[in-house]
């Protein structure tokens, strides 16, 4: 019996010991996709005329750090993935499947904005501030960012020196160093505010500046991965005794959000604090992602989130729900991005948006790759296809050009129809009316008699000729007419 329940005991240690190490390996695992790289306008002519749009995607764990994963095989890697976008569901038709995240090879130059307003003293915990969360967020963000590989730069803003303090930020490649500009910042004061468009904007001006200084000969910008991170707690206010001429109003906010569509950027908002004083629609317009935290936990995954570390990223290409760009004006939609495993899980990403212009035709920031049109081709889109569209123009012409040809055939044929065939009888050349055919004698005009009885002369009952229209005829007055002498036949 001591056996017995010995080996019992040693069956449910074992099973315990099982169930913890998986439930450990299921927590480790992948939970969610993060979006890596923001959309892109893709141009996918000649085979299609709608645009394309393009996006990586990376399996993460729940800390948001990117994890490696079992995807489905090739054959099936391509209806694994869906993307949606507003209800609607949407087949994309080039998936690739990377052997390893592009973050180990492409550096990543990150440029961090910090609200430091007077909100920012709130809890967000027992005894910590939501600057002092935020701050030690981005301690752990440095320290897992590749030394000497990644640039990196931390700045504070609010509504004073806003402009100045963003364009002296200083991009380095030291952990140290970029430890030592956190613990720089001030803390926040209670007479700050919020100047949100101004940050963004300047951000944008601040992160050109940098990639121009890194784009030397024999490198472009598609060798590095900038990024802007702006994180607040609140809205854009700003009030007399702050900076001038710092952006505010609806004009301030299209100011900002036109310099972020223009930059191609990958422009990051992240929401801090009590949500309901966060402005998300601001936020949404003004970033190409949008993360919303309420605890310093919550907000260390975002930021492990919006740069991969090494995954299997997934590149998903599809096409446009529209048929066109200048329909993606002014429409800033919102993606979000699913992947089914082949033990069944799904994982989903959060939506992320495809920032446009206020106005005007959002512009392609690449051309499909021989892959993706090979793909395209596969797919043949039959309501988009290029060659579709020039097929049916063809066949408006042949269909306009022969109709002409009938007109000019057949309707002189019906307007003048005995002209027409006269004109073809004559068989004088190609002349095919008579341009003066005279007056000639008739039947009636030349009458004679054959076989007259006896006793007639035929000379005398043959009718004289009728005039021919060139004689003139000569009216006398009604005088001489009276005067006529009218002779009659007494026999």
């Amino acid at each position: 019996m001591v056996a017995r329940a010995a080996k019992f005991g040693i069956a449910m240690c074992a099973l315990l010991l099982a169930g913890a190490i998986s439930s450990w390996a299921q927590g480790s695992g992948a939970t969610a996709l993060s979006v890596v790289r923001a959309p892109e306008l893709v141009r996918c002519t000649p085979i299609s005329m709608t645009p394309c749009l393009s996006v990586s995607v990376t399996p993460s764990n729940d800390a948001g750090q990117p994890v490696a994963v079992a995807l489905p095989t090739k054959d099936r890697l391509l209806q694994s993935v869906q993307v949606n976008s507003n209800g609607e569901t949407i087949a994309p038709f080039y998936v690739s499947a990377g052997a390893g995240s592009d973050a180990t090879r492409r550096p990543n130059i990150v440029l961090i904005e910090v609200d430091i307003s007077g909100s920012m003293n709130s809890p967000v915990g027992p005894g910590v501030s939501r600057f002092e969360a935020a701050r030690t967020a981005i301690a752990k963000y440095v320290d897992s960012m590749q030394e000497g590989v990644d640039q990196i730069a931390i700045v504070p803003f609010e509504s004073h020196h806003v402009v100045p303090t963003i364009r002296a930020a200083v991009f380095t490649g030291s952990r140290s160093e970029a430890m030592a500009q956190l613990k720089a910042m001030p803390q926040p004061a209670p007479n700050n505010n919020t100047a949100l468009f101004q940050a963004v904007f300047s951000g944008v001006q601040t992160m050109q500046a940098e990639m121009a200084t890194l784009v030397k000969p024999g490198t472009t910008a598609a060798d590095f991965q900038p990024r802007v991170i702006v994180m607040t707690d609140g809205k854009n206010e700003v009030a007399r005794g702050d900076d001038a001429d710092l952006l505010d109003g609806p004009l301030g906010m299209q100011q900002a959000v036109a310099k972020v569509a223009s930059s191609g950027l990958d422009v990051i908002g992240i929401g801090f604090g009590d949500r309901s004083q966060i402005d998300t629609q601001a936020l949404q317009r003004l970033s190409k992602r949008i993360f919303l935290a309420t605890t310093g936990d919550e907000l260390v995954q975002i930021l492990h989130a919006t740069t991969p570390l090494q995954s299997a990223n997934l590149q998903v290409t599809f096409l446009s729900p529209w048929s066109d760009r200048s329909s993606l004006a002014s429409r800033d939609p919102q993606f979000s991005f699913s992947l089914t495993l082949p033990d069944g899980r799904k994982l989903m990403s959060v939506p992320v948006r495809y920032v446009t212009p206020a106005m005007g035709t959002p512009l392609y920031e690449r051309t499909a790759t021989p892959e993706e049109m090979t793909a395209l081709i596969a797919v043949r889109p039959a309501t988009s296809s290029g060659w579709d569209t020039v097929l049916r123009g063809l066949l408006v012409f042949a269909g306009c050009s022969t109709l002409l040809l009938l007109l000019w055939l057949w309707v002189p044929r019906l307007i003048w129809g005995n002209e027409y065939a006269s004109g073809l009888g004559a068989g004088d050349g190609g002349r095919r009316w008579g341009k003066d055919t005279g007056v000639k004698a008739s039947a009636v005009q030349m009458r004679t008699v054959t076989n007259a009885p006896d006793g007639f002369d035929a000379d005398q009952l043959r009718s004289k000729q009728q005039r021919s229209a060139g004689q003139i005829t000569q009216v006398q007055p009604r005088t001489e007419y009276s005067k006529a002498e009218i002779v009659r036949d007494t026999h």
